[in-house]
């Protein structure tokens, strides 16, 4: 794994032991709960795939994933999730 690379593993473990927590807290709201449980799940998805290698590229194409948006977002899936993004982060 290369430095940006290390940083996004890292970061995105420290996500899922926060997302972990959240779920063990009682006095969360129980409408909560599902989207932690999509959360992580996304999150155990990149991580997965930063262990096989496999990370940063698009799960439909095969294409490489901007390496931006990714440092931005790393439960990037595909190629379409970028441009998605980018259509909400362009400039008017």
């Amino acid at each position: 794994m290369d430095m940006n690379t290390n940083e996004i593993y890292s970061e995105l473990r420290k996500t899922k032991q926060e997302l972990l927590q959240r779920l063990e807290d009682h006095n969360g709201s129980p409408l909560v709960k599902p989207y932690i449980l999509g959360e992580l799940k996304d999150i155990e998805s990149a991580l997965n795939k930063l262990e096989k290698g496999t990370f940063g590229t698009c799960e439909i194409s095969g294409e490489i994933l901007p390496q931006d948006l990714l440092a931005l977002i790393p439960i990037l899936k595909s190629v379409e999730d970028c441009q998605t993004i980018r259509y909400f982060f362009r400039k008017t």
